[in-house]
């Protein structure tokens, strides 16, 4: 780690002065100040006294001790393999240890990782330091900022090593789409998954953005953009959007959208500076492991938000099956891209035997989808047979996907689904096949940020306000009926 240090010890007070000298070297080489090290120092003494106090009971343990230096704060992670602890022996107010760790640093939290151990993390802010951001290949002179020429260009053979290095760059190991680590899948996969676009400069490639294809619809997820730091602030995410969006416009697609990270508010400015429209919130999106640079809210272990906005190069007018609980929120999205639609009628017909519905489950997400593509006799049965088998793979969040064009019996399913805790996200346009789907979604972790949903429009700050009060009133509403 650039920025970081991993040590593995034998849990003993005697090993302690290597941690601190560990500590003093990474602080002072990312200009902490000696005070705030000071205190860092502490906490993480009365930490490691209580590993080797009660951890291992007197018996030889190992314990594992990494620092991360970021731009305002230190943050470290105490690991050890010794007696389980339950989260009423940390919460306990007795516990002198506990108490002053929590005085001395502004965070201090624990993980119960099962047959991994445990894990305790430590966070100490600091004023900010000299040294803001280092990177291992520094340019071998000065960039000339007022003349520099930057060219974006197709993705070709050879660009795979700098793609992957830049989003090394900016994220470390924490970039959600893995893919984008190895080389060989971002070259075999162009055309295929990703359509890539790259921007030079100074005879290197200095930013990547690319459309990542829908596999059943004819639109495709803007994404994986990234500008090497030392070339930031010089506009060249902007030439790369407009070069992305000509490239998505003469490769044939319908519409593209964007998921911006929700913490990370320049995303969201972006997506409405080139005339994108906001149509879903989805909770727990992005993993609580994602770090950005100079962004303090992704220190916090907590899956963030993603804000999801379209642009269409073709707009189509669609039938719309709308439920009575979320027509007029679902209507606003439709007149904010201003997509055509007329509502359809109650069915005459019966209602068929048997629903389609599908799911799919990424596992290095943790995220799990129900896809409800249409209604029938068996939808609860087949519902409940996938909600529970996404429960079992212990996902954070989950999704359901609810199709506008083809459920006369919408009403149906919404009731199903918020007896279940499922509440309003958005609008997916083109989802799968071309049809547009209602997303409702489904906490199952204690993970989900609640403080790091940043929004930059006021459309937004509406949306969240309606997202937050369903998921309240469906909860009142399943408390209500159990106590009838």
């Amino acid at each position: 780690m650039k920025n970081g240090i991993s040590i593995k010890l034998t849990a003993s007070m005697k090993n302690f002065a290597i941690i601190e000298a560990a500590m003093m070297h990474l602080g002072k080489k990312k200009g902490y100040p000696v005070e705030d090290l000071k205190k860092l120092v502490k906490a993480t003494r009365e930490l490691v006294k209580n590993i080797v106090d009660h951890a291992y009971d007197g018996e030889e343990g190992l314990m594992e001790i990494t620092l991360h230096g970021f731009d305002h704060s230190i943050r470290v992670d105490v690991r050890d393999w010794g007696f389980p602890m339950t989260r009423q022996e940390f919460s306990d107010p007795n516990s002198k240890g506990f108490k002053k760790i929590r005085e001395l640093a502004e965070h201090f939290s624990f993980k119960n990782l099962g047959k991994a151990g445990k894990n305790f993390t430590l966070i100490k802010q600091s004023a900010k330091p000299k040294v803001l951001y280092e990177t291992a290949a520094k340019p071998s002179k000065e960039i000339d900022r007022e003349n520099l020429k930057v060219t974006t260009r197709d993705f070709r053979e050879g660009d795979e090593k700098s793609i992957a290095t830049l989003i090394y760059r900016n994220y470390g190991l924490s970039y959600g789409k893995e893919d984008f680590y190895y080389p060989h899948l971002i070259r075999d996969e162009q055309g295929k998954s990703y359509v890539s676009i790259v921007a030079e400069a100074d005879g290197r490639i200095v930013g990547h953005f690319a459309l990542i294809l829908m596999p059943t619809s004819d639109i495709a997820e803007i994404g994986v953009v990234v500008v090497d730091p030392l070339y930031k602030g010089l506009g060249i995410m902007g030439k790369m959007f407009n070069y992305l969006l000509d490239k998505a416009r003469e490769i044939g697609l319908t519409a593209v959208f964007g998921q911006a990270v929700m913490y990370h508010v320049f995303s969201q400015k972006s997506n409405l500076t080139h005339h994108f429209c906001e149509t879903a919130l989805i909770l727990g999106h992005s993993a609580s492991d994602m770090r950005i640079e100079r962004n303090k809210l992704t220190e916090r272990a907590r899956r963030g938000a993603d804000l999801a906005s379209y642009y269409f190069f073709k707009r189509k007018e669609v039938t719309l099956y709308l439920p009575k609980r979320y027509g007029k929120q679902i209507l606003q999205s439709y007149e904010n891209c201003q997509i055509p639609y007329i509502e359809g009628g109650k069915s005459k017909e019966p209602a068929p035997e048997h629903a389609h519905l599908d799911y799919s489950y990424n596992p290095v997400a943790n995220l799990g989808t129900i896809m409800i593509h249409r209604f029938g006799k068996d939808f609860k049965f087949k519902f409940i047979l996938l909600l529970e088998q996404l429960r079992a793979k212990h996902c954070d969040m989950i999704y359901a996907d609810i199709n506008l064009e083809k459920i006369p019996q919408i009403n149906k399913v919404i009731k199903i689904l918020n007896g279940r805790v499922f509440f309003y996200s958005g609008v997916l346009f083109q989802r799968y096949y071309n049809h547009d789907y209602l997303r409702l979604q489904h906490k199952h972790s204690i993970k989900i940020g609640k403080k790091n949903l940043v929004c930059y429009s006021e459309y937004c700050k509406s949306l969240l306000s309606y997202v937050q009060e369903d998921e309240k009133w469906i909860k009142r509403a399943l408390l209500k009926e159990r106590l009838r």
